[in-house]
């Protein structure tokens, strides 16, 4: 007699359904990875900037607690760098063996080490917003990414011991490979400080202009409120 041998199913695969999948994430590979490179971008540019307006925010702070002035300035340690501390000898400088931060020494942030290569000072737009509440015009950027008042040798803001700010200015930052651009404004001497994100990058130079004033977030000269 002969025993009826029974061959189990065994579940698989066909190369056709295997091309199938691998087609399928290829596509998605093709649609996400872009968008994600978008997004780690953007998110580095507005973490440099929103770290300026937290150390702006510190030094305010401690110059309120000290009792003595408190500066940022701007390139003065190296380009795209920024020094926080007091000004030990009233030079307007912050590389003297007297100024210092707190009970130790001033501060120094180098934007590319911390937030990548491709972030630095700068922008792509040619001109950016001013003060939001009252919505005029744009302001003319130039070559000034950085600008606060008339100050210069270093550019540098001011915090003084009453909580204002001695000038008003921007400090923009940028992805050089990108163009994605946010914009630090302090626009009154209250020392009320604005974050904007520019609508436009590389790839689209001239963004569509939308002037809505009195709605949030604002928006006009083709930039947007972030906060």
């Amino acid at each position: 007699m002969f025993k009826s041998l029974h061959i189990k199913d065994q579940n698989g695969v066909t190369l056709v359904e295997l091309l199938v999948v691998i087609s399928i994430i290829s596509i998605l590979a093709a649609i996400g990875l872009p968008q994600y490179g978008r997004f780690v971008a953007t998110g580095r540019v507005r973490s440099a900037a929103t770290e300026l307006i937290q150390n702006m925010r510190v030094a305010r702070t401690m110059a309120i607690k000290e009792n003595r002035a408190y500066l940022i300035t701007f390139n003065e340690a190296g380009a795209n760098t920024y020094t926080m501390g007091f000004d030990g000898n009233a030079n307007n400088s912050l590389l003297d063996a007297q100024d210092g931060y707190g009970t130790g020494t001033v501060r120094t942030v180098n934007i590319p080490n911390v937030h990548g290569t491709d972030v630095s000072f700068g922008t792509a737009a040619a001109t950016g917003p001013d003060e939001p509440d009252s919505c005029p015009a744009c302001i003319g950027i130039g070559g000034n990414t950085v600008a606060f008042g008339g100050t210069a040798g270093p550019v540098r803001q001011v915090f003084n011991t009453d909580g204002t700010v001695a000038s008003t200015g921007s400090a923009f930052f940028t992805h050089a490979g990108r163009g994605f651009t946010y914009m630090v404004r302090i626009s009154f001497q209250s020392g009320k400080m604005d974050l904007w994100k520019w609508d436009g990058d590389n790839a689209i130079p001239n963004p569509t202009v939308v002037n809505t004033c009195n709605a949030t977030p604002v928006r006009y000269c083709g930039w947007t409120e972030v906060r």
